[in-house]
């Protein structure tokens, strides 16, 4: 058996965060070209193609974090799991967390606070989400029923306990991604705001053309091939996914004029197309101590300037956090929306990005929750350059680091300097992240 070597000192650090590179699957429809895969299998692909794009000595790695929002009891801890399954060495530890659609945000933050506090590690922090796999909850009766059964210890108490099914109990309860608090689904909440932010089913659709557009730009000129590596599913291996497979180059406003509402069925304004569909897809980054890295022949794109978390009143408007994150960043920074060259918000809903900016340039709203004045006009031309999770996709653990890494790429490609990200998440809740190019 072989032994597991540790480190008899810690590295040299400066204790500066930086994202040295990302790296994702393709994002493709749930129960599609994924629906035979699980959490692990995607997010295992992802880390195995960022460790081979950089051609990294896995013995470098400290840890690995992974953010999940809909777990699969068969792997509780997939950053663990993911380390086991690919045998990479050891002594790397991995944690997987749940801050809904900030996850895998919370896990680059993480890393970068770990670093800031003196630990000059490299770590690999992302996210997965297999939409396709998805556990099926059974009744509290049943479970009951099965706990009690196994407990019996002759044939004849089991046959007694029999005789007390009830096959009612045994109907699966389908998954739910309503708020446990509120009742309502994120896309009921997103109707909420459309109509308090007076967003039009027009302008929401407007939005949404425009993201695809972007995005299909983006991929024919190869920009999201820098971030996608290839992945052959299980079981069959007879087909290689490695590239995003919603976006629709050709739609227009006409095209979706009389799509019918998927939530509010009589008077909404949100539908299929407007909304982010449901999404399989993993995404991790190399989050690094910038000596290190360097002492290593690692080249950083970004530094992580800062991350921060805030949660809102989910009962007024539960996607609303961006507006309340993105101005808290700037305030903390003393700068402007002027200053920040590309803006990344999460396109959860059409209605929820419009009314979030809407929000921001709004006198009364930035009085309300700052006692400060508005922004000013939203730089829309800044604002998801290359397309968003309306037209990518959206699974929900991996978005953070989808945005981070493309954020990071984009700064590059377009010699800019300062990015933003900013989600919103289920809970009423929202993280901010600000980044610098190197």
């Amino acid at each position: 058996m072989q032994v597991t070597k540790y480190r008899h000192a810690l590295p040299k650090g400066n204790g500066k965060p930086v994202l040295i590179d990302g790296a994702r699957t393709a994002f493709v429809k749930s129960f599609g070209v994924f629906e035979d895969c699980d959490a692990l299998e995607l997010f295992s692909r992802s880390v195995q193609g960022l460790l081979r794009r950089l051609d990294l000595d896995p013995q470098e790695i400290d840890e690995i974090s992974c953010g999940v929002v809909v777990p699969q009891t068969k792997n509780g801890n997939v950053a663990r799991d993911t380390i086991i399954n690919l045998g990479l060495p050891a002594h790397i530890h991995g944690v997987t967390v749940n801050r809904a659609c900030t996850s895998s945000m919370q896990t680059i933050g993480d890393a970068a606070r770990s670093i800031a506090f003196g630990n000059p590690a490299l770590i690999l922090a992302g996210g997965v989400e297999c939409l396709s796999d998805v556990p099926i909850v059974y009744s509290q009766e049943a479970r009951k029923f099965l706990v009690t059964l196994n407990k019996a210890r002759s044939t004849a108490a089991k046959l007694n306990i029999l005789k007390n099914f009830s096959a009612k109990a045994w109907l699966p309860s389908p998954p739910s991604l309503s708020e446990p608090l509120t009742g309502l689904t994120m896309g009921e909440h997103a109707e909420i705001m459309a109509k308090l932010n007076r967003i039009s089913k027009d302008d929401q659709d407007r939005f949404a053309v425009e993201s695809h557009k972007k995005a299909a730009i983006a991929q024919e000129s190869g920009y999201l091939d820098q971030e996608i590596v290839p992945v052959w599913p299980t079981p069959k291996y007879a087909q290689c996914i490695d590239r995003d497979n919603m976006i629709r180059a050709d739609t227009s406003v006409e095209a979706l004029k009389d799509l019918k509402p998927a939530f509010d069925k009589k008077f909404g304004t949100l539908t299929a197309a407007n909304s982010s569909p449901l999404t399989d897809g993993a995404a991790v980054t190399l989050i690094a101590d910038e000596a290190r890295a360097k002492s290593l022949g690692l080249v950083p794109k970004v530094r992580i300037k800062d991350v921060i978390m805030v949660g809102v009143n989910p009962y007024e408007q539960l996607l609303i956090g961006p507006a309340i994150a993105i101005p808290l960043m700037l305030k903390k920074h003393g700068l402007s929306v002027d200053n920040i060259d590309r803006f990344e918000i999460h396109e959860a809903f059409a209605a929820q990005v419009l009314s979030c900016i809407r929000s921001m340039e709004s006198n009364e709203f930035m009085e309300r929750y700052f006692g400060d004045k508005a922004l000013g006009k939203f730089p829309m031309d800044r604002v998801n350059v290359n397309g968003g999770a309306i037209a990518i996709g959206h699974p929900f653990g991996a978005t953070g680091a989808r945005l981070a890494t493309s954020l990071a790429n984009e700064l590059v490609r377009s010699d800019k300097n300062l990015g933003l990200i900013a989600i919103c998440a289920a809970g009423a809740m929202a993280g901010a992240m600000l980044i610098e190019r190197v």
